[in-house]
C-alpha cells in the first residue's frame, strides 16, 4: 500500500506541536501499539514491551522543559520521514540548549490509522553536555535539576546508561562516511553527526538534497548499512 505523503508528513509534524503544547496524551497517541524510541541513538531504546517506558520518557525529558523544533528540511520517503532539525530546549531557570539533530520517523498503518512505529534521534551528547556545564549559577542549577529529575523518574541505572550514550563511533567514522559519500556522488555535506553506532549527514546528489544514515560495525571504518533518503514528491 502506498502511503499518502500529506498524511505521513502531518503525523510527523504533529509530534513537535504536541511537545510544544505539553499535550502528553496526544503525543503518546501518535505511537503504535508496538513502537521504539531511540533518543539519542546509542542510549537504551524505549520499547513498547516495557510497560510505561514511553510515559517515563515524556516525564523525564519533555515535561519539565520547553522544547521547540527548528526544522530546516524534511525528506518524505514512503512511510519514513527524515528531518534536519535543531532541537531548542529551555531548561529551568531559563537555560537554552541547542541540539543539532537528524530525526527519523518510521510510520505504519494500524487499524486504518497512521502511527509512528519508530522514532530515532541522531545527536551528539557531548556538545549538549558542554552547553549545560557552563560555569554560571543558572547552568549549574539547570544541570543539577535535570540530573536529579532523571534519576527520580528513570532510576540510577537507566540514568547512567543515558549519560553513557556520549560514546559514539567518532571522528574516524565521520571521515570514512565522507569518503564513502564522495564515491557515491554525494557532495556538499553540511551536517555530519555521530550518534551511537551511526553517522548521519546532509548532502547533495544530482543537484537534489539528500539525507544519509549509515551504521558501522564495531572497529570497522566501512558502513555495514547505509540508507540514502530523497524526497519522493
Amino acid at each position: 500500500m502506498t502511503p499518502d505523503r500529506a498524511e505521513v508528513l502531518a503525523l510527523v509534524r504533529s509530534s513537535p506541536e504536541l511537545v510544544a503544547a505539553h499535550d502528553k496524551a496526544g503525543w503518546l497517541g501518535i505511537f503504535g501499539r508496538e513502537h521504539v524510541v531511540e533518543d539519542p541513538v546509542g542510549a537504551r531504546p524505549v520499547r513498547s514491551d516495557d510497560a510505561g517506558a514511553l510515559e517515563r520518557f515524556w516525564d523525564t525529558f519533555i515535561a519539565p522543559n520547553e522544547i521547540e523544533f527548528e526544522v530546516a528540511r524534511d525528506w518524505v520517503h514512503g512511510f519514513d520521514v527524515v528531518r534536519d532539525a535543531t532541537v531548542v530546549s529551555t531548561l529551568r531557570p531559563g537555560v537554552v540548549v541547542r541540539t543539532p539533530a537528524h530525526l527519523i520517523y518510521q510510520t505504519t498503518n494500524e487499524d486504518g490509522a497512521l502511527k509512528v512505529r519508530r522514532m530515532a534521534a541522531y545527536w551528539e551528547p557531548r556538545p549538549v553536555y558542554r552547553q549545560m556545564m557552563r560555569p554560571t549559577p543558572a547552568h549549574v542549577a539547570a544541570g543539577l535539576r535535570q540530573l536529579a529529575h532523571m534519576i527520580r523518574t528513570l532510576g540510577v541505572g537507566s540514568s547512567l546508561q543515558f549519560i553513557g550514550a556520549a560514546r559514539h563511533v567518532g571522528r574516524r567514522r565521520k571521515r570514512a562516511l565522507l569518503d564513502e559519500l564522495a564515491g557515491k556522488g554525494i557532495t556538499g555535506v553540511t551536517k555530519l553527526i555521530a550518534s551511537g553506532d551511526s553517522v548521519t549527514a546532509n548532502g547533495v546528489r544530482h543537484g537534489a538534497p539528500v539525507a544519509v544514515i549509515a551504521r558501522f560495525a564495531r572497529r570497522s571504518s566501512t558502513p555495514r548499512e547505509m540508507q540514502v533518503y530523497e524526497d519522493l514528491a
